[in-house]
């Protein structure tokens, strides 16, 4: 197969991926330098996923492969990021204090209220002596990775019997919510070269937006599919057992 302009423009997205992360958790926090190059690499993943599309439409290059990589990767990079987004940034996350371990917060806020106010889930910062708070909340960041869990097994199911389900604009939304998101949570830091607590606040909302806008899509996706997937399990169920090879007790 060769591989046209278009398809490696969006492959290109699973190379940027480890780059956006690796930045993100082992660049050093001075001058905001992991939030700053993880962001423009966010900023260019985003910017591949627009322009396949008109590449591919541009020189006559839309192809099956196209259409199935480009979710694929979609996918694959933009929820590496917020998985990594649980984590703190370069290893030291919006402090919080814990008995024994005296602890400066960022900001000069109450660190306990700060993170009980967004929500956040607490990891432990090696070489920090204590607890930090990652810049996103890990419950929304879980029900969008199970929305595309349940996305990709549902096409792969109805790929195999010659089914197809239709795209929904909410699929649409969602990406786009996500994409943004993605990119002012690390984008405010970064500009402001140190982090506020309003920032994380931001950071919880925005990602719990980003999960709402994951579970309505799924919803959606399922409903309006429902007659191909109907059509799955009776094809399934109308399919014949395998006869027990001869001689088999």
């Amino acid at each position: 197969m060769v591989m046209t302009l278009a398809d490696k423009v969006t492959l290109a997205r699973l190379v940027i991926t480890p780059l956006a992360v690796c930045a993100y958790l082992l660049l050093p926090i001075s001058y905001s330098l992991c939030f700053w190059v993880a962001g423009l690499l966010c900023a260019l993943a985003e910017y591949t996923d627009l322009a396949d599309g008109r590449i591919a439409r541009q020189r006559g290059e839309v192809s099956d492969f196209g259409k199935l990589a480009d979710p694929f990767c979609d996918v694959i990079y933009r929820q590496s990021m917020f998985m990594a987004m649980v984590l703190p940034a370069a290893g030291i996350g919006w402090q919080v204090a814990v008995p024994g371990a005296a602890l400066v917060p960022d900001a000069g806020a109450d660190p306990i209220a700060l993170a009980q106010l967004a929500g956040a889930q607490l990891v432990y910062c090696l070489g920090h002596g204590g607890f930090g708070a990652g810049t996103v909340p890990w419950l929304p960041v879980f029900l969008m990775v199970l929305r595309e869990i349940i996305a990709g097994a549902l096409r792969a199911m109805t790929a195999t019997r010659g089914l197809v389900l239709a795209a929904r604009t909410s699929g649409k939304v969602k990406a786009w919510l996500q994409g943004t998101v993605l990119i002012s949570c690390l984008g405010l830091p970064a500009f402001a070269f140190h982090r506020h607590p309003w920032m994380l606040v931001y950071a919880f909302w925005a990602t719990w937006l980003c999960a709402g806008a994951s579970v309505i899509s799924i919803v959606e996706y399922i409903w309006v599919n429902r007659t191909t997937l109907r059509q799955l399990l009776e094809r399934r169920s109308a399919t014949p057992a395998p006869e027990p090879p001869s001689g088999a007790v």
